[in-house]
């Protein structure tokens, strides 16, 4: 990780420790809060951000691909110091043979695999279409000005890659604003074969999905000033929140979706059309344009379609004139007003998108809701393009995932779907309300999205997340076992395998963590907690490290440093087993079969809550069933009936054991901490006649002597079987060394 000088010495000091003292607490390691930030990780009373607010003319040709465009943005200064230029993002600048993007790839990571045609092409070819991208973007800057009064004059100004430094006519002031007058024009590149935006032919005309296309002011953050991090295509962005008032202009026959509400549906919107978007209601679903009406015919004149959307980060939209267009309302608990929901596709992939991308958009805002705040915005879109899957204010772009020939939708690509748009959707919690600086750290919404979006697809529909789960657990433990892992705070161009340490070891340690290390009513509040006190602002890791752990009455500076800061693996073996047979007296063999008691009780418990049925989002929406979600719920019942038979033969298994009178044994277990990560123990004893323990040790067991643990048990009779995490649930990398003995009959 490329940290600032701010955070150097901490962090070194950190790296250092560790090694020394695992369990060294959170705040002896941690760069201290700045003025704007609380020891508990919560913004303070002087918490500050300026504001971007914009009005803009947007024209499209689709006959170029060419975007034009004029914007008026007012910049207000809230920072307690003056600037005296503004720093601002050109991306598409990022489409350059010039760009740092492209100057900087190394082959040796190059697989091209944002492009959808790579199974058609050869990896020459493919890379002439990237190039062929760069030379046709051609950014012309047309006018950088401001407006004093009535008048208006030109700002000098100077590129540098993906960015601009305008320097302004007069420092400003804390609470100053100043207002720039900008134009330019750029031709959108091929989303098919790389980038966030762009458009994807068809034979019935381009489908546009259309990003980072107009200048914008980075994000001025107090620790470490303007992020001017180029554009370098992996990290996304750092940017401040605003007002938008935004026309787009295409030829008639487009239909245009966009970031926020549609202020002018009667201008642009045939009578048939405007007649159902006027009725769209609550729960049913409306197709204000059907698969028989589309494509529709594109005009030579143009409309102007109108959006407002207010304390947004960003503005992007999709048009197509081939778009099929479903739309409802949806009322998210605690929300100031019901949510309008969309999903505009097209007719080819219907068979996948048709009521799913609606149900699963609508799912989202409901489950994310739940575990952070009710969601802010008046509208969510789905749309579907040549942009693989991208995130937005209230719209987002899937693509790629395709039914097949004859219109069938195999499970695989069904899961992948719902997955997609949950994941894009989810998206809308973090970053775009809670917005940390992705430029800098993508594992903050990235991870804490993923961390969200599987436990939201666990209760859409049955076997959804199970199906899954084993196989992004296993990827973490190969990945922290080859050797090649990074820590988690690397730079975003740093990763080498973004989906493995942004993504997956974020959310499966965060789902260890509330499963495994606390239990999902604490971490569900401290995890709240934080959501609420940073949305619409600007946190950073450090304020995520303190806000969980100051929710919680207990020290996680072991866990913040060992799985995010450092690359150790979990990797705890049984060494040695030794039990006999002891005599001590009855009062005394009482009282040391006390915590035996209690983990055989313990044992039951956990699996009494493996049997409790779930409630699934499309329980009560028969709309959706079909032949693989039928076939699903049959091994969710099977696996439930499973899990019942296991817990009454515990059940009995334990009422026996407990009622056992005479024989004491001690068993000393001896475990090795072969990977360098402490971590909890949750361990299970097997007895001679099937019954079973569970017993916790926290991962302060391993205070005193880091590598090795001694732990003693007193038993009713010899233990059959010792295993560490018999659900697997720990991201041991070695699974096999945790199991010591076999089974009794169960």
């Amino acid at each position: 990780m490329r940290w600032s000088s701010v955070v150097m010495v901490p962090y070194l000091f950190a790296q250092t420790a560790f090694h020394s003292d695992p369990f060294q607490p959170l705040e002896d390691y941690a760069p201290p809060p700045s003025p704007s930030q609380t020891p508990h990780g919560l913004p303070s009373p002087a918490y500050w951000q300026n504001r971007a607010d914009y009005q803009m003319d947007i024209t499209l040709d689709p006959k170029t691909h060419r975007l034009t465009g004029v914007a008026r943005l007012t910049y207000t200064h809230n920072a307690p110091f003056p600037i005296c230029y503004l720093w601002l993002a050109v991306e598409p600048n990022y489409f350059s043979l010039r760009s740092y993007g492209h100057l900087s790839r190394n082959f040796l990571w190059e697989d091209f695999r944002r492009d959808a045609q790579r199974g058609k092409a050869n990896r020459i070819e493919l890379y002439a279409r990237q190039l062929e991208n760069y030379q046709r973007t051609n950014l012309l800057l047309t006018e950088v000005s401001v407006e004093e009064g009535t008048t208006v004059r030109p700002l000098p100004y100077r590129i540098e890659e993906t960015l601009m430094e305008v320097s302004l006519p007069k420092c400003l002031a804390t609470g100053e604003r100043i207002t720039l007058r900008l134009q330019w024009s750029f031709t959108l590149n091929d989303a098919l074969v790389e980038g966030r935006g762009g458009y994807m032919m068809t034979e019935a005309g381009p489908i546009y999905q259309v990003a980072q296309y107009y200048p914008r002011p980075v994000l001025l953050s107090e620790r470490r000033g303007w992020q001017k991090m180029p554009y370098y295509g992996p990290s996304e962005f750092a940017t401040e929140f605003g007002d938008y008032e935004v026309n787009v202009r295409l030829p008639r026959g487009f239909i245009v979706a966009a970031t926020g509400r549609l202020l002018n549906p009667e201008a642009v919107l045939p009578p048939p059309q405007l007649e159902r978007w006027r009725r769209v209601g609550l729960d049913t679903t409306t197709f204000i344009l059907t698969s028989k009406e589309v494509p529709l015919k594109v005009q030579r004149d143009t409309l102007i379609w109108r959006f407002r959307a207010e304390n947004v980060r960003d503005f992007a939209f999709a048009a197509s004139n081939q778009y099929i267009w479903e739309a409802r309302y949806t009322k998210i608990p605690g929300a100031p007003e019901p949510t309008l929901i969309q999903s505009l596709y097209t007719s080819d992939v219907a068979p996948l998108w048709q009521h799913l991308a609606l149900a699963a958009a609508e799912h989202t805002l409901h489950e994310y809701s739940q575990y952070t705040f009710p969601f802010p915005y008046p509208s969510m879109i789905v749309t579907y393009g040549g942009v693989y899957g991208m995130e937005y204010p209230m719209i987002v772009f899937c693509g790629r995932q395709q039914p097949e020939k004859d219109g069938s939708v195999p499970e695989a690509t069904r899961h992948s779907f719902i997955s997609l748009v949950i994941h894009e959707v989810g998206h809308n919690f973090f970053p775009m309300v809670v917005c940390s600086d992705e430029r800098r750290w993508m594992w903050l919404d990235e991870g804490l999205n993923t961390y969200l979006e599987n436990l939201s697809k666990a209760a859409f529909e049955p076997m959804l997340r199970e199906k899954e789960a084993e196989a992004e657990r296993k990827r973490v433990r190969e990945y922290l076992a080859s050797g090649r892992s990074q820590p988690i705070l690397a730079h975003p161009l740093s990763i080498r395998e973004m989906g493995s340490n942004a993504y997956l070891k974020v959310a499966i340690g965060l789902e260890t963590l509330r499963s495994y290390i606390l239990d999902p009513t604490r971490m569900d509040t401290a995890f709240q907690r934080y959501a609420r006190a940073w949305a619409f602002k600007h946190p950073e890791p450090w304020d995520f490290f303190r806000a969980i752990s100051h929710s919680i009455g207990q020290e996680l500076g072991w866990f913040w440093k060992g799985w995010f800061l450092d690359t150790a693996p979990v990797d705890i073996a049984i060494d040695t087993v030794i039990q006999e047979k002891v005599s001590v007296g009855r009062s005394y063999r009482q009282v040391l079969l006390t915590e035996e008691e209690q983990a055989v009780q313990r044992y039951v418990e956990r699996l009494s809550q493996d049997t409790l049925r779930r409630r699934f989002y499309v329980d009560s929406r028969p709309h959706l069933i079909n032949h693989v979600l039928e076939n699903n719920r049959k091994t969710y019942e099977a696996a439930l009936t499973e899990r019942r038979r296991a817990l009454k033969a515990a059940q009995e298994a334990a009422r026996r054991y407990l009622r056992e009178e005479g024989d004491l044994y001690e068993v000393r277990v001896r475990f090795r901490n072969r990977g360098g990560l402490v971590w909890p123990l949750w361990v299970k004893l097997t007895y001679s006649d099937g019954a079973a323990s569970l017993w916790y040790f926290p991962a302060e067991v391993w205070a005193k002597e880091p590598t090795t643990l001694l732990k003693v048990f007193y038993t009713r009779q010899p233990v059959q079987q010792v295993e560490v995490d018999p659900w697997k649930l720990s991201l041991d990398i070695r699974p096999e060394n945790q199991v010591y003995g076999t089974p009794g009959s169960n």
